[in-house]
């Protein structure tokens, strides 16, 4: 059903319709009347907790001093010379992290404070840094670098416009509305100069230029660089855009944009990302509304939307528990950017109070506004919930752990034993394609966890470099179908491209059981010579709980080799009469069961080193691989898995004192 007069229908909200030019014209207010932090006088800074303020006053005082971070011709070079982007970025991030922090010390300080003057020089070295940068862009993202051109450097007189350019502006603007103020007192050149290279570099960029693939997915698909990088240009422009008729010009491109954006989106409001990028796709989406109806005065009914309301349960429904999540793509099993504050407003803005219980339950009893130490620093939304009273006095929930969810859009099956619970199995299934956003070559493939603990796997993606997102992407092992649960035939695994798909996806429940099923055939190129491939994936409850995986083949002849591969976290040992015991370094295990006088199975250990999949699975996972035997052009096959008991280790003996 197409959107109604007013763009609150269901299908895709029509933004233009609920926030039209003429709304934006008469309502957009002008530069200074509107912020989203308080003044520095505002007592809601001084009502900032004792401990949260020690953690600030420590971080911005660490590097007082010190030189900042350099930033030399040769390290953004790396990239197009090696394929090295974490050496230029983590530079980068070093010095916009130091700034967050020092803006966050001059707001937390009492006026009369000495230290205070100390800050607001740090704030004007690091404001006068970024200015001073060549480029805001990450090497990797860079149009001279990535362009026919192949250059080694960007190019200063015509920026391109990312996520680092984007996050930036953010910084700046924040930094503007928070200590403007006092730079004004020091020089008022700080603030002239911070506003011009933010309007230079970014704004006028978006405005005046038609190359950004992410705004209308003309040359790229559309993914969360649409909804991230427009929550930061309104932000940008609300705080530094000092014309009324540019202000007014932005917004309204904004919206259009982000009307591309969700019209776009499955409609069931899943992420084809995965849940750790659902956090700057879905949540960057929520930034955004939130942002526009504060600016224009209404909300104009936008968070009633179904596919807006949907979009807020996708990390509900994908949560596994103890900080896992369902991963499918290149996202980490173990999402690291979560912000939980700002899934709380998401509920609470659509009225869906198990999304803000999911939202208090993963703060855990964590600060509820800083970061962990080893995640990344975001300043708007640290600020965001270290002035929201609500959040910071919710009282502690348990995780809503739903039962079922079946997205059919994006054609994600996730299923536990029993609601609410996190003992017991949970299986996650998927069809889709492999054009996805983030794409790993994975139709069909599954996950099983145990007691909140994924043991059969989604390996996730290691460190991003330059052949990641180039031609050289499939020739990285875990973006291959041969490195998930998927099987191999003839040695051809999946190919890439939106071809290459699930058909007939169905998902079934009934009382005892939940029932993803597709044909994978399509997912393989014609050399695999499948005719059909169905795959059942099947979670069945009551007392003998447990998850099959039935398999019925179709192939043009005999192939002459039949694989069935498994990722898997934890030991493995394969055992006689077709059977695997999978077993955590703690807690309940997964046994495997199969029919041995139809495949062999060995397992291969997969040592790890790159620390984006160490942080997760620690040194290694172990993959097994069930070979037929007799591999035969037609074939059915079921591998079972259940709970394996703990181990219980021998108790002590101790000496006779």
């Amino acid at each position: 059903m197409e959107d109604g007069e007013d763009g609150t229908a269901s299908g895709h909200p029509r933004l233009t319709r609920l926030f039209p030019p003429s709304l934006v014209a008469a309502r957009m207010p002008a530069i200074g009347d509107w912020s989203p932090v308080p003044p520095l006088s505002d007592p809601r800074w001084r009502a900032v907790g004792e401990c949260t303020r020690s953690r600030v006053f420590e971080e911005a005082s660490a590097s007082l001093g010190l030189p900042w971070p350099g930033l030399p011709a040769s390290l953004f070079a790396r990239f197009a010379r090696d394929g090295d982007r974490s050496a230029y970025q983590d530079a980068c991030f070093a010095r916009r992290n130091r700034l967050a922090w020092a803006v966050l010390a001059v707001a937390c300080t009492e006026e009369e404070a000495s230290e205070r003057g100390t800050y607001v020089d740090e704030v004007m070295d690091g404001v006068w840094a970024l200015c001073e940068e060549t480029t805001w862009a990450w090497p990797a993202h860079d149009f001279r670098v990535l362009g026919p051109e192949h250059g080694l450097l960007p190019d200063p007189d015509r920026p391109t416009l990312d996520l680092g350019a984007s996050g930036t502006a953010l910084l700046l603007a924040l930094t503007d509305a928070v200590a403007g103020d006092e730079l004004d007192r020091r020089d008022p050149m700080v603030r002239r100069r911070l506003r011009r290279e933010v309007s230079g570099r970014v704004l006028e960029p978006y405005l005046e230029r038609e190359e950004w693939g992410w705004y209308d997915g003309s040359t790229a698909k559309l993914n969360n660089w649409n909804p991230w990088i427009h929550s930061e240009l309104l932000l940008a422009t609300a705080l530094t855009e000092e014309s009324d008729e540019r202000r007014s010009a932005l917004v309204r491109r904004i919206i259009e944009g982000l009307e591309n954006y969700l019209h776009a989106h499955p409609r069931d409001g899943g992420c084809d990302e995965g849940p750790h990028y659902w956090w700057r796709a879905g949540a960057s989406l929520f930034e955004c509304l939130e942002t526009l109806t504060s600016l224009l005065g209404t909300d104009a009914g936008v968070f009633d939307h179904p596919l807006i309301r949907a979009m807020a349960r996708y990390p509900v429904s994908t949560w596994i528990g103890d900080g896992w999540a369902v991963n499918f793509a290149d996202g980490p099993a173990r999402p690291r950017e979560t912000t939980p504050a700002l899934l709380y407003r998401y509920g609470l803005r659509t009225g869906q109070p198990d999304v803000s219980a999911h939202a208090r339950a993963l703060l855990g009893d964590a600060d509820a506004a800083l970061p962990r130490p080893d995640a990344p620093f975001d300043l708007r939304r640290v600020a965001d919930a270290l002035l929201d009273t609500g959040w910071q006095a919710a009282p502690a929930e348990v995780f809503p752990l739903p039962e079922h969810t079946w997205l059919p859009d994006v054609e994600v099956l996730v299923a536990r034993a029993r609601p609410g619970d996190a003992q017991g199995l949970l299986v996650a299934a998927k069809g889709g394609h492999n054009n996805e956003s983030h794409n790993h070559n994975d139709v069909g493939t599954f996950i099983i966890a145990v007691d909140a603990h994924p043991l059969v796997i989604d390996a996730g993606v290691g460190t991003y470099r330059r052949e990641t997102f180039n031609a050289d992407r499939y020739g990285i092992w875990s973006m291959t179908s041969e490195y998930h649960n998927v099987p191999v035939v003839d040695g051809v695994g999946q190919s890439p491209g939106t071809d290459f798909r699930a058909t007939s996806v169905a998902a079934r429940r009934g009382p005892d059981t939940d029932e993803f099923s597709c044909d994978i055939a399509a997912a393989y190129p014609p050399q695999a010579g499948l005719r059909s491939w169905v795959r059942t994936v099947r979670l069945v409850g009551g007392d003998d709980e447990r998850v099959e995986i039935d398999d019925h083949w179709e192939i043009r002849s005999a192939p002459k080799s039949l694989a069935l591969h498994l990722l898997v976290h934890g030991d493995l040992v394969v055992e006689p009469g077709g059977r695997a015991d999978i077993r955590p370094a703690t807690g309940r295990g997964l046994q495997l069961h199969w029919d041995s006088s139809a495949f062999t199975a060995h397992a291969e250990a997969m040592p790890l080193s790159d620390p984006a999949f160490t942080r997760v699975w620690g040194a290694g996972i172990h993959r097994l691989v069930l070979t037929a035997i007799r591999p035969a052009a037609e074939g059915r096959h079921t591998l079972t898995a259940r709970v394996l008991t703990a181990r219980v280790l021998p108790a002590r003996v101790l000496p006779d004192a």
